[in-house]
């Protein structure tokens, strides 16, 4: 809000002249705001509008930042799924979805800890038995 007069923030938070200096002397109580009034402000003044209500800053990250999707380390999953599907091949077994899906995930955590696939292997045989 800093170096914006209190008239052009209210037009642009489509507000009163009198809300926003409430907001700005701090006469606000957080349990008096409306959602959609305190966003409407913090869109803008372009700021966070948990900061604006509470004077301190977010832990989480900021709602307008690009978000880029982390790539999914699929070797890992590849090789867990190839350990189970062997385990049981090698043991004549099927397990029900569920079952299945559980030693895969214990087989993916492992190799992610380091564990060589060798043992991994003889782990997952063990728990599929």
């Amino acid at each position: 809000m800093a170096g914006m007069k209190p008239a052009e923030l209210a037009r642009r938070a489509e507000s009163t002249t009198a809300t926003i200096s409430n907001w700005m002397n701090d006469n606000v109580l957080p349990k008096h705001v409306k959602a959609v009034q305190l966003f409407k402000i913090a869109d803008a003044v372009g700021a966070d509008a948990r900061e604006l209500l509470t004077g301190t800053r977010s832990a989480v990250a900021d709602p307008r930042a690009e978000y880029a999707s982390q790539p999914v380390q699929l070797d890992n999953w590849k090789m867990a799924f190839q350990l189970v599907a062997e385990a049981l091949d090698d043991r004549g077994l099927t397990l029900p979805p569920d079952k299945r899906a559980e030693v895969t995930l214990l087989a993916h955590d492992l190799l992610v800890e380091g564990l060589q696939a060798a043992k991994v292997l003889h782990f997952v045989k063990r728990a599929a038995a």
